[in-house]
């Protein structure tokens, strides 16, 4: 079983997130973005948190703010909202480093410093998140968080599981991985 998701400010993160399960059937699917990289869904309603790529060429990222995350609140009006501080700090946002010489970015999750993901391009010039899941590396398409329902609305919800979706970045067969934190 994987761990490196299981820390309380992680929990709190995907708390918060929202990621499509196979058990959400009803969450609504974010229309494709010409340079998404993932989204996030949880329990509790349907709101999506969307991770673009900020690309400004061929092959070429936004130096210093190379990712655009932002709200897609489903259960208001479908409008999309940027993240308050409270959200990019603490949650949501990310810390990015350029990785010298590839024009490919590390990057985290500001709840969670251990686990690193890479932002690059594939083959035909598209922007991608990777991250290396039980061995395997994985473009990251989804994430699904499963929390106890009465602990929703607390500062450290229980997260019941995780579910990730992607593909294979060298065949793009599908992944998926189901852990409980």
């Amino acid at each position: 079983m994987n761990t490196y998701l299981s820390s309380p400010l992680v929990l709190l993160m995907l708390a918060c997130i929202g990621i499509r399960a196979s058990a959400q059937e009803n969450y609504p699917t974010p229309p494709n973005g010409k340079h998404r990289l993932f989204y996030i869904q949880r329990t509790g309603n349907t709101n999506t948190i969307v991770y673009d790529a900020n690309v400004t060429g061929k092959n070429a990222f936004k130096n210093g703010d190379p990712i655009n995350i932002y709200w897609i609140r489903y259960a208001e009006d479908g409008s999309t909202q940027g993240l308050n501080y409270l959200q990019r700090t603490f949650a949501y946002g990310v810390k990015t480093k350029k990785i010298a010489g590839v024009g490919e970015y590390e990057f985290q999750l500001v709840c969670y410093s251990k686990k690193k993901l890479r932002l690059a391009f594939d083959a035909q010039g598209e922007p991608y998140a990777a991250l290396n899941m039980s061995g395997r590396d994985m473009k990251l398409e989804r994430i699904f968080v499963k929390i106890d329902k009465s602990t929703t609305f607390t500062l450290a919800p229980k997260v019941e599981y995780v579910e990730l979706w992607g593909k294979d970045p060298r065949t793009g067969a599908a992944i998926y991985e189901k852990f409980i934190p």
